[in-house]
């Protein structure tokens, strides 16, 4: 048995600090958090938008292995673990698991960088629709995942790979990133400078990785006519308005690569992680803020307004 401590949302954007006892069954194994990742998708608990308070939150975790139950089997204390464990309960010290929902992380990537829940995700949105030699590609949205898409389309001999935004330094770490274009979306020629780049032909692969409506319009409007390949990543809980024209007008293939997507979690959780052993992820430029538990109050302000250069927290208990 542990004491530890976490982070409770007692109302919309506010947080305290409580302790709870934690005991592992013998089916379980109880993990250290050593870090945590900070999603928007925590954010729209955060803000009020979806659940009733209080709540706890937090679901990309990694940790060590502190104790294994008697009938675990492939895993030892001391372990370096990702996963899906702790399921909306990982902003705090302790978390269990069953061995199933854990993936070992090789010693040679620093353990902060393999927050499996996300690059899993990744895995699902590339796995989607992958292009086709001579593809123009879109990645509507800069942000962590939007990046991270982008990084793993990099090296797939697409025709142009157009990174898309409206702030100008994510899109000089899109190009830095491997984006052969940049474009800002609130351009008034932004369509034209598409059809340019394209040479008439349109995008024939987007990823929408934005959450807001207007994206994923503008994204549409892009596209090429007869089965372009458009793949829906970004958040879309909240109601809105959407011209369906802009996508059946052009004969575009819509998927809405969304976890339930994924036929396998865990297994696109591995392929994921395997591509940041071999340097496909930039994890490092991505995570732009630590901090530890007792400030995750003011770390949910940075990510809620994206100031200071916000691209991806981490939580550190």
């Amino acid at each position: 048995m542990v004491v530890s401590r976490y982070a409770e949302l007692i109302a919309p954007g506010e947080f305290v600090l409580r302790s709870e006892e934690l005991s592992h069954t013998a089916d379980q194994l109880l993990i250290r958090i050593t870090a945590c990742g900070m999603c928007q998708y925590d954010g729209v608990y955060y803000k009020g938008i979806v659940g009733e308070t209080p709540t706890r939150i937090g679901h990309e975790p990694v940790g060590l292995v502190e104790a294994v139950g008697d009938n675990v089997t492939g895993f030892n204390v001391g372990d370096r673990v990702t996963g899906l464990f702790a399921y909306l309960r990982a902003f705090a010290e302790y978390g269990l698991a069953e061995s199933s929902q854990l993936v070992k992380v090789p010693e040679q990537i620093p353990l902060e960088l393999a927050l499996g829940e996300p690059l899993k995700c990744i895995g699902t949105i590339l796995r989607a629709a992958q292009p086709e030699l001579g593809d123009h590609v879109l990645v509507m949205g800069c942000g962590f995942m939007g990046l991270l898409t982008l990084a793993g389309l990099v090296g797939a001999a697409p025709a142009s790979l157009i990174a898309v935004d409206i702030q100008p330094k994510r899109l000089a770490l899109a190009r830095s990133v491997g984006a052969t274009h940049t474009l800002n979306a609130a351009a008034p020629d932004f369509l034209a400078q598409v059809e340019a780049i394209t040479g008439g032909h349109g995008v024939d692969l987007a990823f929408e990785v934005t959450s807001s409506a207007l994206a994923v319009e503008l994204a549409a409007k892009t596209m090429r006519r007869g089965r372009g390949r458009y793949v829906l990543a970004g958040w879309h809980g909240e109601p809105d308005t959407y011209t369906l024209r802009n996508f059946t007008t052009k004969g575009t293939t819509v998927l809405s690569a969304h976890p339930s997507f994924s036929l396998d979690e865990m297994d696109d959780m591995r392929r994921a992680l395997e591509g940041l052993y071999r340097g496909v992820f930039p994890m490092e430029q991505l995570i732009t803020h630590r901090f530890p538990l007792e400030e995750i109050q003011t770390a949910f302000e940075i990510m809620a307004d994206g100031r200071d250069g916000y691209i991806k927290g981490i939580i550190v208990p």
